[in-house]
């Protein structure tokens, strides 16, 4: 079946710590930068804990291993493992400080220090499983605008907060009123879903029901600000329509300092559970449908128009290109019949000079003072067969080979430089 893992940052409203654990902060520590998202949860009091409950098979908790820190214990549903210790020579980061393994289903999780020493959290993770063997997971996300969600009363939500760059789709939906709910509902045959938000000191106390069931309570409230943070999951639904409403604790006081707010929502289902990918099925919202028909509608008629602009673009640069090289033409062929005939008589025949042996070469033609060069050395000017590029194949026209040729005849020098 498709296995997928859940990651749970130490902030999470989902990990339930005791009164001393306190948020790491650079401040005190100038390696807090090295945790993951740079943020760390820490105690340092003999029998601090934390209790995690979540629907999975396997659990791994993630920290620091440095020299300050000690003992710890885990236990899963009850039952305790070794303990480990989590002091080190040099400082550590991310690493493993236990894994645990069970079964597919309901599990509890607690993680207690041993020790005066310091003990901290950096992430928690958790595998589960949706459907049957050798099935696709699929993942829908829904925005906090998407029809599934329904805001009651429509007044007290608020669509604006300070933080919307940072959020999924720069959307989000912020109350502070104990009173507003919002609920989130989503048909078909799905296993989980975790609903989205982000904390903040601001972060507003909250409680959850599922399907009617029993009120769970969390808390939003962090020292930090933390975008795109996991309020809550829940695993196991089962076949068939869930609904799930969350909302401020009434115990809140409802000043807008205090704020609930709901980014996105994920949905995990297989085929097997009845599930499809949201892009692709019908939602019982017929207007989000129609809406996304006409989208594609007038994509596909503005593609088609942007083609159509640039063929006719084309075709008219293409005759302009043709006109004009007919134009070219005609003026040249009109310059060359304005030119004036060429006189057969001005041309004067070649005739080839007359042949001279070597011997009366080298007599006629001495070295003169002007054949040294500035280093001395003499060099002579008229012994050069240099033959002008448009000769060379003159040279050798005679068809006789090159050595016959040089035994009876040698050509007299183009360029005669030295006289």
């Amino acid at each position: 079946m498709p296995t997928f893992e859940i990651t749970l940052d130490d902030t999470s409203p989902m990990i339930r710590y005791s009164s001393d654990w306190r948020p790491g902060s650079s401040v005190r520590d100038i390696l807090a930068d090295r945790y993951s998202e740079k943020t760390f949860t820490m105690c340092q009091v003999d029998g601090d804990s934390f209790q995690l409950e979540f629907f999975g098979t396997v659990v791994g908790v993630f920290g620091a291993h440095r020299p300050n820190h000690g003992a710890y214990q885990a236990l899963l549903d009850g039952i305790p493992a070794t303990t480990n210790n989590g002091s080190s020579g040099t400082d550590a980061f991310m690493q493993s400080l236990y894994n645990g393994f069970a079964t597919l289903g309901v599990h509890n999780l607690t993680f207690t220090n041993q020790e005066s020493r310091f003990l901290d959290v950096d992430y928690i993770t958790f595998e589960t499983s949706v459907g049957q063997d050798d099935e696709e997971l699929i993942v829908n996300t829904y925005q906090d605008n998407h029809p599934a969600f329904v805001y009651t009363p429509d007044s007290s939500w608020s669509k604006s907060t300070d933080k919307l760059s940072w959020l999924s789709g720069s959307s989000a939906h912020a109350t502070s009123d104990p009173s507003a709910t919002a609920k989130f509902t989503f048909q078909g045959k799905y296993n989980g879903h975790p609903p989205n938000g982000y904390l903040c000191p601001s972060g507003a106390a909250f409680t959850v029901m599922m399907d009617n069931g029993s009120v769970t309570a969390y808390n939003a409230s962090q020292q930090f600000f933390k975008p795109k943070e996991i309020l809550y999951y829940a695993g196991n639904l089962g076949k068939g329509n869930h609904t799930l409403q969350i909302q401020i604790n009434s115990s809140t006081n409802g000043t807008d300092s205090q704020q609930l707010v709901i980014d996105y929502a994920e949905v995990y289902t297989s085929a097997s559970l009845g599930g499809s990918f949201l892009s692709s099925a019908s939602f019982h919202n017929l207007n989000v449908t129609a809406h996304s028909g006409q989208n594609s509608s007038t994509s596909l008629i503005a593609g088609l128009a942007i083609i159509s602009a640039l063929a006719i673009s084309s075709t008219l640069v293409c005759m302009y290109l043709i006109w004009r090289l007919r134009r070219e033409n005609k003026d040249l062929n009109a310059k060359l019949r304005g030119l004036p005939p060429v006189s057969i008589s001005s041309i004067t025949p070649f005739t080839e000079p007359p042949t001279t042996s070597r011997n009366d070469y080298y007599t006629t033609h001495n070295t003169s003072s002007r054949g040294v060069l500035s280093s001395g050395r003499a060099f002579a000017l008229n012994l050069s067969r240099y033959v002008p590029q448009s000769k060379r194949n003159v040279a050798n026209s005679s068809g006789r080979p090159v050595s016959q040729r040089r035994e009876s005849q040698i050509e007299p020098p183009q360029y005669t430089e030295g006289l």
